[in-house]
């Protein structure tokens, strides 16, 4: 190339000369680019940081599910005799289950055809369970089953079934088990006894050709004997779903025994536990690992010593180790369901976090409710009883009904008119001063109420509860309205608010749906919920939520990056011009040298001739 002129008229690599001097040009912009780099690692960081911390949270929102704790888990002694399925609202207990004879599906045939696709000839109208269905000359034994299976609601499927090389039938199996759901048949007498072969007579009476009859479940439960259609049964138990899978054999007496225990799944709680403290102790490896130093290479981590990072560090630690405001005294810091730092030789120097599994298992033994506040998985009813409430009202029928009975913990009908069922006012068909107080004995932050009226089988709600009411708390001179309701016909209100805090609450009821009397069976109150778990991720929020810390030094970083990627640009350019000029120059220096070169190879040509002449 032109401008690139080595080993030319001097004899000196010009190229190398320039890109020497270019190289000491070019210290500015190498610094530049080291910046950049250490920017684009930073974020780099920072990115990882963030996915980490929103690993983390997705811990904390397994923690705070309100059925974690109240999960129920269930041990089969004889896991072929039955399967059972537990809800939430399952009762803990040990059963024992005895099962006599399984509920089947009724199977009726026809007699039988010599084929399955051959025109029958004879025609009429059946009429299975109520359903009318119309069979003619054309139609053979498949495309009869073909029109019962058709029918909408007709509850039986229909098949053909080949017996032998001549032998088909019509097989009706009823949809659902048990003999309340045996088939009805009717029609034409004609076409289900002579044509069809469905109707029989035996010893003169007409009865379906059953290949097996229908039967129910029966079934005992500690001593208790149960009967019903179906083999999967969910109204024995409350909140249990039996399968009944084996009965017991009528000739040898043995199998279809068993017995199962129902208990808190602490499996569940404990597996959630686990996996926030691993999490959270890979999210420590990651800080350490930006926030080390390295003594020998006296170089830190990329985010060493980074006060954003140390702050996010301080702030998580001081929530998860810090005390718990309106907890259950013994249970307000997370060291007394057994998450520490560790003691002793087990002692964790960088703050990683360990679980004693047979203290957490304890704690939920003693007190599950106080470990599920603790965490945030729920909130304390502070209109309890036991949690130091009392209650007043403006009457009531009897002593049976007196208005403690109303936050006892109990919010069902069952014990409706006995002490402790519940609160029920003394002035009928008067409701101009009808409330219930209920006054916690020291201010409490809440945010949900929740109202239980009467509602019970024999006193449905809609007939003998709370119709008109409004809930109210007490602002320290006066009362205040939080929510009114109209025409309620449900069992329970639920109002959820802006946290107030009070100490006391009260419903001011001013119609009923039988217009008669107020009756309420409980009112639960819950602190606003500031559990552990709680606060730890409304803090990671404030890092990793869009506008959050971590977006905004995510921006900070982005603006150096563009501010230092403009002075690369700008200094790129002039180094190019640098360039252009060194060659220029060199190029003017070497064709001067090579013009001086020239006059003197002339003028020695000059000087010999002269010389030669002479």
């Amino acid at each position: 190339m032109a401008s690139q002129l080595t080993m030319n008229v001097t004899g000196i690599d010009t190229e190398t000369i320039i890109q020497e001097l270019m190289k000491i040009e070019r210290r500015p912009l190498t610094a530049l680019e080291a910046r950049q780099q250490a920017i684009a690692d930073k974020k780099a960081a920072w990115a990882a940081i963030k996915d980490k911390l929103d690993s983390l949270s997705s811990k904390i929102t397994a923690l705070l599910e309100r059925t974690l704790f109240d999960k129920k888990a269930v041990s089969v002694q004889e896991p072929s005799v039955v399967t059972v399925q537990a809800s939430t609202t399952a009762i803990p207990g040990s059963y024992d289950l005895s099962v006599t004879s399984l509920a089947v599906a009724q199977v009726v045939q026809s007699k039988g055809f010599q084929s399955s696709d051959q025109s029958l000839g004879f025609s009429g109208t059946l009429i299975l369970n109520g359903k009318s269905i119309s069979v003619t000359t054309t139609d053979s034994l498949t495309a009869i089953a073909q029109k019962i299976n058709a029918t909408t609601g007709v509850g039986v499927t229909a098949s053909v079934m080949q017996v032998s090389s001549s032998d088909y039938r019509l097989i009706l199996t009823s949809q659902s088990t048990g003999t309340a759901n045996e088939m009805t048949f009717g029609g034409d007498t004609t076409l289900l006894k002579d044509s069809l072969g469905i109707i029989v007579t035996v010893n003169g009476v007409d009865q379906p050709n059953e290949i097996r009859a229908a039967q129910d479940a029966v079934f005992s439960v500690n001593g208790v004997q149960f009967i019903r259609s179906s083999n999967q049964v969910s109204d024995v138990i409350p909140g249990l779903t039996l399968t009944l899978l084996e009965a017991r054999d009528p000739v040898t007496g043995q199998g279809g025994k068993t017995s199962f225990t129902v208990k808190y799944d602490d499996d569940a709680v404990v597996s959630c536990v686990k996996s926030f403290v691993d999490e959270y102790n890979s999210f420590l490896d990651l800080v350490t690992k930006y926030n080390s130093w390295d003594p020998e290479a006296k170089k830190g981590g990329l985010l060493f010593g980074d006060p954003l990072l140390l702050r996010l560090l301080n702030e998580i630690r001081r929530v998860i180790f810090g005390e718990i405001k309106g907890a259950v005294p013994n249970y307000n810091f997370v060291g007394s369901v057994g998450l520490s730092t560790g003691s002793g030789s087990t002692f964790s120097r960088d703050g990683k976090i360990t679980l004693d599994e047979a203290k957490l298992r304890e704690a939920l033994g003693k007190n599950r409710d106080a470990v599920a506040i603790l965490f945030g998985a729920k909130a304390m009813n502070v209109a309890l009883s036991s949690n130091g409430a009392t209650a007043q009202a403006s009457s009531y029928y009897s002593a049976e009904f007196a208005p403690d009975g109303a936050i006892n913990g109990v919010s069902t009908s069952a014990l409706w008119g006995s002490a402790g069922g519940g609160w029920h006012d003394g002035t009928q068909a008067d409701f101009t001063n009808d409330w219930l107080q209920i006054n916690f004995g020291t201010l409490r932050t809440i945010d949900t109420i929740n109202v239980y009226t009467l509602d019970s089988a024999t006193y449905p709600a809609s007939a003998y509860g709370i119709r008109d009411f409004s809930i109210e708390y007490y602002d320290g001179s006066s009362w205040k309205q939080l929510a009114s309701y109209t025409g309620n016909t449900q069992g329970m209100v639920s109002a959820s608010f802006e946290p107030v805090t009070t100490d006391s609450i009260r419903i001011v009821v001013t119609n009923s749906n039988d217009g008669q009397f107020s009756r309420i069976t409980e009112v639960e109150a819950f602190n606003k919920s500031d559990g552990v778990f709680n606060i730890l991720r409304d803090t990671i929020q404030k890092y990793t939520a869009y506008d959050g810390f971590l977006d905004l030094r995510q921006a900070q970083l982005d603006s150096q990056d563009k501010s230092i990627a403009t002075q690369i640009e700008n200094l790129q350019r002039r180094l190019d011009m640098r360039l252009a000029s060194l060659r220029r120059q060199f190029t003017a220096l070497e064709t001067m040298l090579m013009k001086m070169n020239s006059q003197g190879l002339w003028l020695a040509q000059q000087i010999q001739g002269f010389s030669t002449s002479t």
